[in-house]
């Protein structure tokens, strides 16, 4: 399993459809997740830091996970097959059992934002998505060659 983490939430210049982008730095590649625009409407809201005047279902989840005395551990993006990505969220109980809950890997990924939980992406789900790998570079120079691939995949010009 690899550690990622949002890079962005781009558009698709072809179909219009919401694309999180999820990537490592050190190995060097970004996973493409489309998703629906509700889904990545809201994680953009979270990551904008926007504070809702009422909770979202995402917060809901967040506070209902807490209320039973659980945790939010990790999510793991899991599978690939045939162009769909699934997730399982991994939730660890008070007594210390953890249990593998399967999810969309939009709201996998909502609610690990929310919680600050690690995402991870399978090895195995590596090799067969459409996984974007990139140049050498680094610091700064890493983030603007992001965005730049990012734009140039699927933004319209």
């Amino acid at each position: 399993m690899v550690e990622v983490s949002v890079i962005g939430i781009t558009q698709d210049k072809f179909s219009g459809m919401p694309i999180i982008i999820l990537g490592n730095d050190e190995e060097r590649f970004a996973v493409p997740i489309w998703v629906g625009s509700w889904e990545a409407e809201l994680l953009e809201t979270e990551l904008l830091g926007a504070v809702p005047p009422r909770p979202f279902p995402y917060d809901l989840l967040r506070e209902v996970i807490s209320a039973f005395g659980g945790n939010v551990e990790r999510i793991v993006i899991n599978d690939f097959d045939k162009g769909i990505y699934f997730a399982v969220i991994e939730v660890k109980r008070h007594d210390g059992e953890i249990l593998r809950i399967d999810a969309r890997p939009s709201d996998a990924i909502n609610l690990a934002v929310r919680v600050g939980a690690p995402i991870y992406v399978e090895r195995e789900v590596i090799e067969k998505a459409s996984i974007i790998p990139l140049d050498n570079c680094k610091g700064e120079e890493c983030k603007k060659e992001w965005e730049k691939l990012i734009r140039e995949l699927f933004e319209e010009e």
